[in-house]
């Protein structure tokens, strides 16, 4: 899809929750009292959501994710999701899980085979401004590559993740984000970690 036609599409999506939020306050209810330094007044709220991103993936030297019969080394693809709650206004401890994939090797008649990390962590987000936060998580992550016919498992590991964000619409029950996320996994099966890098588009609701 065009830049301009995903982001029309992403418009559209979000025009209906600014809408929303907007009649809320007009149609006669106050809104929630500020807090200190201008944050939304979170607290005890359900946080949950989830975020895409494009970036890469790299490993330590086993030259797994280097792509064999590629012109240029693809991108790999992010998603993740996660739930929890609102400890304050600035700090949210949540369930986070994360998938990477990049193309390894590409073959027009075997299909392509893809290296895939997958993660599941505890994770804790603060806002250091009231649209700027950084996030932090620990848990396992698997390693696999896949392709038409055989998955080979590389076993689990231990897994760091780091994040930085900026909110590009912001209010108390709703934010469209731009993150960017890093996330490294150790795997005694290879001796070696695999690190994935990625910038993406993220919608949360509180």
């Amino acid at each position: 899809m065009k830049p301009i036609k995903s982001l029309l599409v992403l418009a559209i999506v979000c025009a209906p929750v600014v809408a929303s939020a907007q009649g809320y306050y007009r149609g006669g209810y106050a809104p929630p009292p500020p807090v200190p330094g201008g944050f939304h007044n979170r607290t005890g709220r359900l946080t949950w959501g989830g975020a895409i991103g494009l970036g890469g993936m790299h490993d330590g030297g086993s030259a797994i994710t280097s792509c064999q019969n590629c012109d240029v080394k693809p991108l790999a693809f992010e998603v993740d999701g996660h739930i929890g709650g609102m400890m304050s206004p600035r700090f949210g401890l949540m369930l986070e899980l994360q998938g990477n994939g990049q193309t390894i090797h590409s073959s027009f008649r075997n299909g392509d085979t893809v290296l895939w990390q997958g993660a599941l962590m505890i994770a804790g987000q603060y806002w250091l401004l009231p649209q700027l936060w950084i996030k932090g998580g620990i848990g396992v992550s698997n390693l696999q590559v896949d392709d038409t016919y055989v998955t080979v498992d590389y076993g689990n590991g231990g897994v760091l993740m780091g994040a930085l964000g900026v909110e590009l619409l912001s209010a108390r029950n709703f934010a469209l984000e731009l993150q960017g996320r890093v996330i490294e996994g150790e795997y005694n099966s290879l001796n070696d970690h695999v690190t994935s890098g990625t910038i993406g588009i993220g919608i949360n609701w509180y």
